[in-house]
């Protein structure tokens, strides 16, 4: 390094020189203290303006909220609400702050069992107990259906609750036209579960009467189906009668009158005979046998016509040939006792039911003959105010032990059951008290009928 030499007083002045050239040295911290304090006010005035920001647009939030939203303390009062709790008049948000929740929506309650208050203390000690869940009634308040929810405040992971914080979000939500709307709706199912139940009966009283009348027409069906089997059994068993009365008819016509006419014409032929002949003696009781044959054919044809329909039935009427026909069935057979009991007059049968009583008189009496082996048989002919009544009874075997024959192949009883039908009445046949059979017809008369009865027409 070369040797500098200075003259005498350079080195004051060159250390003058050098002094004034350096500057004092000023620490770095000193030099950035400012500016970073400057950056730290201006980042916590941008924190406490987005604070306040985010407060603002938070309670506005809550404001527009239409349910009501309050914290509540660890007593249940009120922190912070937003401004619901003057639209549903309850007062002031500021002026509301430290009241009960309980007071805030029921003011006026003196009920020591109150729901609301039961709820709110229940669910406020659950929350102090550390029961981290949600709470929830719905109560009303004045006309307004309300749901209530209490849940706890949610602190930050490690924060610790101070006294005096909120513990609880309180909120009342407005649920009456949801709950009018269920009502209608309850209403609206009430009344569809209603019609639905009528239209349900509706349809099954329909459907019982449809079985009914599936029911009524199957058995009309069967019913037909045996009328028609009946009235061609009828109409079968009426052509044989028919050709069994012309057969008899026929046959007593050959044997009585037949024969009675052939013997007078006979005898006739002889009388003129004689006439001719004087030599053969005298006609005279050769004609008297002819008057006698005559009157023999007169009283057979008279007999003939007397079975086919009585005069009696026509002179007189209907109870009278009853008890003519009783008399002479009587003396036709004499083992069989008849005690016949009239208590009508002719003129009490209509005409329309003459014939018929005597007919149906006629048939039981030769079906007991026939089939009943009784000894004694009852006839009764009665009327009671509009009723005429036709009763036989007999003593013998009885319906249960009529034989398998004329079950099967008589056709008495059902041309008794005809005509009854056929004049408007009723027939039926039972076994008789005691023992026998009893038998009745019986028909109602109408009010001409009656009045001509009790005017003795």
């Amino acid at each position: 390094m070369p040797l500098v030499i200075l003259a005498p007083g350079s080195q004051d002045t060159a250390t003058m020189a050098a002094a004034k050239k350096r500057k004092p040295r000023v620490p770095a911290a000193r030099k950035a203290g400012p500016r970073i304090l400057g950056d730290a006010l201006e980042q916590a005035h941008l924190r406490q303006a987005a604070i306040e920001k985010a407060k603002l647009e938070w309670e506005g939030t809550a404001d527009a909220m239409a349910a009501l939203v309050c914290l509540l303390g660890g007593e249940g009062q009120v922190l912070r609400t937003n401004r619901v709790v003057e639209d549903w008049s309850l007062g002031t948000v500021s002026g509301v702050i430290g009241s009960s929740a309980h007071s805030l929506l029921h003011p006026d309650c003196k009920n020591s069992r109150c729901p609301l208050h039961a709820f709110i203390t229940h669910a406020i000690t659950e929350i102090k107990r550390g029961r981290r869940r949600q709470f929830e009634l719905q109560d009303s308040i004045d006309s307004r259906q309300v749901h209530f929810t209490l849940r706890p405040m949610r602190l930050r992971r490690g924060a610790m609750s101070e006294r005096g914080d909120a513990l609880a979000v309180f909120v009342a939500s407005d649920v009456s036209a949801l709950f009018r709307a269920q009502d209608a709706l309850e209403r609206l199912n009430s009344s569809l579960e209603v019609r639905v139940r009528a239209r349900t009966q509706a349809l099954a009283d329909a459907n019982r009467d449809l079985r009914n009348e599936i029911v009524r027409r199957e058995g009309a069906e069967v019913a037909l189906r045996g009328s028609r089997n009946e009235l061609v059994a009828l109409s079968e068993q009426l052509i044989r009668a028919q050709e069994g009365e012309r057969k008899r008819i026929a046959i007593e016509l050959h044997d009585s009158v037949g024969q009675s006419l052939s013997a007078v014409k006979y005898t006739l032929e002889r009388g003129l005979e004689m006439l001719r002949q004087p030599r053969l003696g005298s006609p005279a009781k050769v004609l008297e046998l002819a008057v006698r044959r005559i009157q023999e054919a007169a009283e057979n044809i008279r007999a003939i016509s007397t079975d086919l329909r009585p005069k009696v039935l026509d002179d007189l009427g209907a109870a009278s040939a009853v008890q003519w026909f009783c008399r002479d069935f009587a003396e036709t057979y004499p083992g069989l006792t008849i005690n016949t009991e009239l208590t009508v007059g002719d003129g009490e049968v209509p005409g329309r039911l003459a014939t018929v009583v005597y007919r149906c008189v006629q048939e039981l009496l030769n079906n007991v003959v026939k089939h009943a082996r009784a000894r004694a048989v009852w006839v009764l002919l009665t009327r009671e105010d509009d009723v005429l009544t036709l009763q036989v009874r007999d003593n013998g075997l009885g319906l249960d032990k009529a034989t398998t024959e004329s079950r099967r192949h008589g056709s008495g009883l059902r041309n008794l059951r005809e005509r009854a039908q056929m004049t408007g009445g009723q027939f039926s046949c039972m076994p008789a008290p005691g023992a026998g059979t009893l038998a009745q017809l019986t028909w109602k008369l109408g009010d001409a009928e009656r009045l001509a009865v009790a005017d003795g027409s």
